[in-house]
C-alpha cells in the first residue's frame, strides 16, 4: 500500500459537509484507507476571479492500493459526485482534491505531476498537511512538510526570476512588482556594454555579474517585512552557464558565488521561466538545462517554473504565488 497526502477544499455550498462527504467516499473505498485527517482551515481564495467566498481547506494521509493515475481518476470522480466543475482556472469549486505526494513517486507527464507542482509554497495547502504528516518528505526539494511550511514561515519575502536571456524576465518581473506593490530589483546589464549575457562567458564576466548581483541583495536592502522583493535574476544562475570553464575556473566561480552568499538574502521562491518543447530558439537549450539541474539540487527553495510562451498567465502565477506562501 502507497503513502499518500491528499489536499482538501471547498468554497461553494455547505463545505464542511462537502468535506465530509468526501472523506467518508474514501473511507468506503476498498481500495483507499483514510489514515488521518487535519481540522478545517478558512483561507482566503488564491487566484481566479474576485468575489469568491471563503475555503474550508483540510488534508488526509491515506494508502492505497491504486497505482498513481487511478488514485488521481477516483479523486476526480469525488469531485465530479461533488457537483465540481472546470469551465473557468481557479474559479469557485464545491471540491478540489489534490494529489500531493504518493510515497516518494516522481512523475511529470499531461495526465499527472508528482509532486504536486505548487504544494511547496501554498499555506493553506501546507498548515493543514503539517498537522498530520509533518515528517513526509518532497522527494525532489528533500524538505519534509513541516520544513516546507517552516520556510515560508522564516525565508525573507524575496523572489528571484530566472531563464536563460530572451525571455521576458524583466518584464514579468516589473509587472508582478507593480500589481503586488512588491519592490522591483534589475541588475540592467543588458543597458550595459561591458558585460552582456552570452552562451559562452568567461570566468571574469560571471564574476563580475555575482559581484554585481550581491550588491543588489546585500541582507541589509530597506524595505518593509510585509512587502515582497522580486528580481530579475537569480544569484545562482552563473553557474548554468559556466560549465564550458575547466574545472579549476568553474571551482573560481562556485568560491566567489559562496564568498557571496553570507550577505546576501536568499529567495523564498524561485521563478525558473522556460522555452517550451519544440521552441524555435534553441540556442540557450544547453543552458536552460543547467539551470533546470542546479534548482533541482537539495536544500533549494520552492521553484515555480513558467512556460515563456504565456507572458500573460506568467503574472497571475506570481500574483496568485505571493498570496499564497
Amino acid at each position: 500500500m502507497a503513502e499518500c497526502l491528499i489536499s482538501i477544499g471547498s468554497n461553494l455550498g455547505d463545505r464542511s459537509h462537502v468535506i465530509d462527504s468526501a472523506l467518508a467516499a474514501m473511507e468506503a473505498s476498498s481500495a483507499i484507507v483514510v489514515r488521518s485527517v487535519s481540522s478545517r482551515h478558512a483561507t482566503q481564495p488564491v487566484g481566479g476571479p474576485a468575489g469568491q467566498g471563503e475555503f474550508m481547506n483540510a488534508a488526509a494521509v491515506i494508502e492505497t492500493s491504486l497505482p498513481p493515475v487511478a488514485l488521481l481518476h477516483e479523486l476526480q470522480l469525488l469531485e465530479i459526485a461533488a457537483s465540481r466543475t472546470r469551465d473557468i482556472r481557479w474559479g469557485a469549486r464545491s471540491l478540489d482534491l489534490d494529489l500531493l505526494l504518493y510515497d516518494d513517486v516522481v512523475i511529470d507527464d499531461e495526465r499527472l505531476v508528482l509532486p504536486h507542482p505548487r504544494m511547496a509554497y501554498r499555506r493553506f495547502v501546507l498548515a493543514p498537511a503539517a498537522e498530520i504528516a509533518p515528517t513526509m518528505v518532497h522527494p525532489l526539494l528533500g524538505r519534509s512538510v513541516a520544513e516546507m511550511l517552516e520556510h515560508l514561515g522564516q525565508a525573507p519575502n524575496y523572489i528571484a526570476v530566472t531563464g536563460v536571456p530572451k525571455l521576458g524576465k524583466s518584464k514579468l518581473a516589473a509587472v508582478a512588482s507593480k500589481r503586488t506593490e512588491s519592490i522591483a530589483i534589475s541588475d540592467d546589464l543588458a543597458v550595459d556594454s561591458q558585460i552582456k549575457p552570452s552562451p559562452i562567458p568567461s570566468l571574469q564576466t560571471e564574476i563580475e555579474f555575482i559581484s554585481r548581483r550581491s550588491v543588489l541583495l546585500q541582507t541589509d536592502v530597506p524595505t518593509k517585512r510585509e512587502r515582497y522583493l522580486i528580481s530579475d535574476f537569480w544569484l545562482g544562475q552563473s553557474l548554468a552557464y559556466a560549465t564550458h570553464l575547466s574545472t579549476e575556473h568553474y571551482q573560481q566561480l562556485k568560491q566567489a558565488l559562496h564568498d557571496s552568499s553570507p550577505d546576501t538574502i536568499s529567495p523564498k521562491l524561485i521563478v525558473l521561466v522556460e522555452l517550451g518543447a519544440g521552441d524555435a530558439d534553441n540556442s540557450y537549450d544547453t543552458i536552460q538545462r543547467n539551470l533546470g539541474e542546479l534548482l533541482r539540487q537539495p536544500g533549494q527553495p520552492p521553484i515555480l517554473r513558467l512556460n515563456a510562451a504565456n507572458p500573460s498567465w506568467n503574472e497571475e502565477e506570481i500574483v496568485a504565488a505571493i498570496l499564497a506562501m
